[in-house]
Parts: C-alpha cells; sequence; structure tokens
C-alpha cells in the first residue's frame, strides 16, 4: 500500500471522528504526527438543506421573470419552492444569493426593487 493511501486514510477517518464524535482520535492523530502527516482544520458537514448548486439563481430568475419584485416577494416564491427551509432562512438565503447576482450583474436593484439586468 503507498504511504500517500495511508496518509489520506487516516486524514479521512479523522475528519469524519471529528463530525461524528466517535472514539479513538487522540490515536488517529499520534498516528498522523508519527507519520508527519499535516493535521488541517475540519470544516463542518454543510447543512441538509442546502440548496443544490445554481437553485437559488434559478428561482430568483423564475421569479424575476414575470417583472421586477422585493426581495421580500422574491423569498416568497423561494420558501413556496422550498418547504424545507423556514420563511426567514428563505429572505436571509434570497438577499446573499440577490448581493452575488448583484456583483455579477445578472440583477439590478432599482430603490427597494429587483429586476433582471438588461443586456
Amino acid at each position: 500500500m503507498l504511504d500517500k493511501t495511508i496518509d489520506s486514510a487516516l486524514a479521512n477517518l479523522r475528519r469524519d471522528l471529528i463530525r461524528s464524535g466517535g472514539d479513538g482520535l487522540e490515536h488517529v492523530e499520534a498516528l498522523m504526527r508519527l507519520r508527519g502527516v499535516p493535521m488541517p482544520r475540519v470544516m463542518p458537514p454543510k447543512k441538509p438543506d442546502a440548496a443544490r448548486y445554481g437553485q437559488m439563481r434559478r428561482l430568483i430568475y423564475a421569479a424575476l421573470r414575470d417583472g421586477p419584485r422585493t426581495a421580500p416577494e422574491i423569498a416568497r416564491v423561494v420558501a413556496a419552492s422550498r418547504p424545507e427551509i423556514t420563511p426567514e432562512e428563505a429572505l436571509k438565503r434570497t438577499w446573499n444569493a440577490l448581493s452575488k447576482m448583484k456583483h455579477e450583474g445578472l440583477v439590478g436593484r432599482e430603490g427597494r426593487v429587483w429586476r433582471l439586468a438588461r443586456k
């Protein structure tokens, strides 16, 4: 077995133990220290209600296709399409997506009303 395979397996085992809170983490880290494997920070797992890539943009495009709307109106469309999130979370995620889309020039804002960017 290759050294990099063992190192990768130890790193993956460490990540899984940290996320699940399992036993034996100190043993895995001791093995990693002995082998000289770096121990990077472990990111938390993704939320189970995280949107798939591009889903928020598609929902926002669908909401703005009928004309300009305010962010709460767009968030209501998002909340209707994604019942697993609360209306407050839908508004927060809508604002984040609109901000990113505005920065990329995909949507524009006139006062409180959002619209699709003119090309």
